[in-house]
C-alpha cells in the first residue's frame, strides 16, 4: 500500500482520518448519546500521544548516537532511559487503536447493547465498518500486543540493546544489486522483551523472540510502526465513509486541505527524522520486509510518502560489540544477551 500527504493538497502530514474527522458534520456523530469525546477530539488527543512518544524515542535515539566512548571503549552514556520511552510508545499505539474503535463506537447510533468492551459493542451492534476494519488492521495490533500484554499482565520487562562498531567497522551490502557502503560511526539501537527461558535463563523472551537471543532494531521498529499508524489511518476513513453512507445514505466528499498546527508536536520533524533512520537492522531483521518511508520538502511545502509492507534493504558484516543494560536478579543469576 502506498500512501502519500502533502502539505499543499492536504494542509497538513497527519494520516488521513485527521481531515476526514475534522470536517465531519456534527449530524453524523452520536458522542453525546455514547458520553464521549468527539470523534476529532478523540483522534487528536490519541495522534498526539502517540507523536510525541515517536518523538521523546527519536531524540533518545539522537543522543545514542551522538554519545562519546570512554577510554576504555565504551560508551559514555547510559540507555537505561530507552525502555520506558519505548514502553510508552507501544503502550500509545496500542491505545490508539483501541481509540480508533471508539470513533467507530460514537459515529453509530446509540443502542441498548449490554457490553462494555467496545469491539464487543460493536459487533453486538452490527456496526457495519467493523469487520473490515478490524480485519485490515488487526494484523498489525497482534504484530506488538503480545508485547504490551506481558508488560501489563505478566511484569515483562523492556531492555536495551546496542551494537556498535569496533576495530575495522562494518561493510553493508544493498539486498538488491550488492553495491557496498561502510558506515561511520555505525550504531544499531534496539530492545528485546526479558522473560524467562525453558532453559532457566532470563533472556529474551522467547514467546516474542523465538529464538531466544534475538531483540528488536529501532532503525526497522520506528519505521514499521510509523508507516501503519498511516496504514491504520486510511482504513479508519474508509470505515468511517461507509458507517456514514451506510447510515445517512451519503458519500462522503472528497478530501480537502486542513491546516492545523495547534497539536503539541512537529508531525513533520518527527516524519523527517523517521525517513533518516539508518537502513542498519539486526542480522535477525535482514530479510524482513520493512516500510520504505520519504520525506521532502518543495518550496517549503513538505511531502511524505510512504509504502508498506516495503522492501529488503541492507545486509552488513564485519566486527561488532554488543551492549546491553540489565537487571541483576539474586534469585535468577543466569541470563541469555541476545545474539551471544
Amino acid at each position: 500500500m502506498k500512501i502519500e500527504r502533502k502539505t499543499h493538497r492536504d494542509g497538513n502530514l497527519h494520516p488521513e482520518a485527521f481531515n476526514c474527522l475534522k470536517l465531519l458534520p456534527e449530524s453524523f456523530t452520536y458522542h453525546k448519546d455514547h458520553t464521549e469525546r468527539h470523534p476529532f477530539s478523540i483522534y487528536s488527543n490519541s495522534i498526539q500521544r502517540v507523536m510525541k512518544a515517536f518523538k521523546a524515542v527519536l531524540d533518545e535515539i539522537d543522543r545514542i548516537s551522538m554519545a562519546l566512548f570512554d577510554t576504555t571503549g565504551h560508551l559514555d552514556y547510559r540507555l537505561n532511559k530507552l525502555p520506558d520511552l519505548q514502553n510508552e510508545l507501544l503502550h500509545a499505539l496500542q491505545s490508539h487503536i483501541d481509540d480508533c474503535y471508539r470513533i467507530l463506537k460514537v459515529i453509530h447510533p446509540f443502542s441498548q447493547v449490554n457490553e462494555k468492551f467496545v469491539e464487543s459493542w460493536l459487533k453486538q451492534a452490527k456496526h457495519p465498518a467493523y469487520k473490515d476494519f478490524h480485519n485490515a488492521i488487526e494484523g498489525y495490533r497482534e504484530s506488538f500486543a503480545p508485547i504490551v500484554n506481558k508488560i501489563k499482565h505478566n511484569g515483562g520487562q523492556l531492555r536495551p540493546i546496542m551494537m556498535y562498531s569496533s576495530g575495522r567497522g562494518i561493510v553493508a551490502r544493498t539486498v538488491e544489486k550488492g553495491i557496498q557502503t561502510f558506515p561511520k560511526n555505525a550504531r544499531i539501537v534496539g530492545y528485546y522483551l526479558e522473560g524467562m527461558q525453558p532453559n532457566g535463563c532470563i533472556g529474551p523472551d522467547c514467546e516474542i523472540h523465538p529464538d531466544g537471543k534475538t531483540a528488536i532494531s529501532l532503525n526497522r521498529d520506528l519505521r514499521y510502526h510509523f508507516a501503519n499508524l498511516y496504514r491504520v489511518g486510511h482504513h479508519l476513513r474508509a470505515a468511517i465513509a461507509r458507517t456514514v453512507r451506510h447510515i445517512h445514505g451519503i458519500k462522503l466528499p472528497r478530501p480537502v486541505a486542513v491546516e492545523y498546527t495547534a497539536g503539541q508536536y512537529n508531525i513533520e520533524s518527527i516524519a523527517e527524522q523517521v525517513s533518516k533512520l539508518p537502513l542498519l537492522f539486526f542480522e535477525n531483521e535482514f530479510f524482513k520486509e520493512t516500510p520504505d518511508i520519504k520525506f521532502y520538502r518543495h518550496s517549503g511545502n513538505p511531502d511524505l510518502i510512504l509504502e508498506t509492507p516495503g522492501y529488503r534493504y541492507m545486509t552488513w558484516e564485519g566486527e561488532v560489540m554488543i551492549y546491553s543494560e540489565i537487571q541483576v536478579d539474586a534469585v535468577c543469576p543466569e541470563y541469555q544477551i541476545p545474539y551471544r
